[in-house]
């Protein structure tokens, strides 16, 4: 399973030459097809007679991938390279194309786009009497745990009896809550996940929702009761709609995020050439990509370079071997070797408006390194503060509730204004 790790030592691979093959096969496709664009591939690179062996040697290693591992469902990625001795080859759970590229680095981002689609969520389905947890990913729903709530249902009587009956109950459900809120945090240091949804009773879930640490509150996207009698595959139904309005609502967050930046302190980078110059700088925290823009980049074969645009010559070095690349891949590939977290987004007009990607940045170019240090000292100084409360017990008969901590406001900074290519 091609999954985040496998999708980052895949971003550190990279050469000065189109020495890297990658196919994506979707299932029921016929692989002759690779055949009629390797042809292509071929015409192309026939004044580029180095290359053009790194692609046939390639080539015949995809080959053997290719029929060893034919999908049956979803679909295939082979990345092969003679030059570097790589030879990969993953199931993918959906569709995402069939295609055949050689360049300077295993084409990851189709594969990027099915992971951001498709990240993993813990989905909790719950009622009065017991909760199951989920851990759900692109191609699995795994049970992860159980857990008995034997809460009585609510009755009427009176007076003393009454309260004692009640208070009895809502130990009851702070037990459950607190039992279940712990499952969760011992699941999320055992095997992350991105987003955390509660299907079911909305009593219970409630009660969860209160008992959740700080964190895994953050993580919450979404509660929403069903009927008791639904069973757990119309519950997970639930729970992946939830989810996925999660994840667009995670996408419009952060780029309200950016354009907040953008009018204000200055942290936010709009257009290519100013996304690839952060993030060439492991400058980029979180960049917005429309997912249907396509942006065309230049690679210098003597210093390696990328530029967007197609000049002849290198910018850097002015060699005028250079190649054209794909520079939203070029983009997802030094993001995931930096830990920049890359989200394609539906296209909307206000990121098409800015060049179809823009990105949240870790600091200015203009705050030098004593400031930077300060400033990360600060944030990790509230990190640890912010885990030292969510540690604390909370006080008995309240659920302990972490306040957000401000960000300090940063002196607006003017973006470099970027040369015209």
């Amino acid at each position: 399973m091609l999954d985040a790790a496998a999708l980052r030592s895949l971003a550190d691979l990279d050469g000065p030459e189109r020495a890297f093959l990658t196919i994506y096969l979707d299932a029921g496709d016929d692989p002759s097809v690779i055949d009629a664009r390797a042809t292509r591939v071929r015409a192309l690179l026939s004044d580029q007679p180095a290359e053009l062996e790194h692609f046939e040697e390639s080539l015949a290693m995809a080959r053997e991938m290719v029929e060893t591992h034919a999908p049956t469902e979803g679909a295939l990625a082979v990345f092969a390279s003679w030059a570097a001795d790589l030879r990969r080859a993953y199931a993918l759970p959906e569709p995402v194309g069939t295609t055949l590229w050689m360049g300077d680095a295993p084409y990851l981002r189709p594969a990027a786009e099915l992971l951001d689609e498709h990240e993993t969520y813990a989905a909790v389905v719950l009622d009065n009497t017991k909760a199951r947890i989920y851990l759900v990913s692109a191609d699995e729903v795994d049970e992860e745990g159980r857990v008995r709530g034997d809460i009585k249902n609510r009755v009427k009587k009176g007076g003393w009896s009454q309260k004692r009956y009640a208070r009895r109950r809502d130990k009851q459900l702070e037990t459950y809550a607190t039992e279940l809120a712990a499952d969760l945090a011992t699941l999320d240091a055992e095997r992350p996940f991105a987003r955390l949804v509660v299907v079911g009773s909305e009593e219970p879930a409630r009660a969860l929702a209160e008992a959740l640490r700080q964190d895994l509150k953050n993580k919450l996207v979404g509660s929403r009761s069903v009927d008791g009698n639904a069973s757990d595959a119309e519950a997970l139904g639930v729970a992946a709609d939830l989810a996925e309005q999660g994840e667009r609502e995670a996408e419009q967050a952060l780029w309200l995020a950016i354009r907040e930046q953008g009018m204000g302190p200055g942290l936010a980078a709009f257009g290519a050439t100013s996304v690839l110059e952060a993030v060439q700088q492991a400058r980029a925290e979180a960049i917005l990509v429309d997912r249907e823009v396509e942006i065309d980049g230049t690679k210098c074969r003597a210093c390696e370079r990328v530029v967007h645009g197609t000049p002849e010559t290198c910018q850097h070095c002015g060699s005028s071997d250079v190649f054209r690349v794909d520079l939203v891949e070029a983009i997802t590939e030094q993001a995931t070797r930096t830990g920049a977290e890359v989200d394609f987004a539906d296209p909307f007009e206000a990121l098409a408006g800015v060049g179809g990607v823009a990105a949240l940045l870790r600091y200015s170019l203009s705050e030098n390194h004593a400031q930077r240090e300060e400033r990360e000292r600060r944030a990790q100084a509230r990190r640890e503060a912010q885990v030292e409360r969510e540690a604390e017990p909370p006080a008995v008969g309240n659920s302990a509730v972490a306040e957000p901590v401000a960000e300090p406001v940063a002196e607006p900074v003017a973006e470099p204004v970027a040369e015209p290519v």
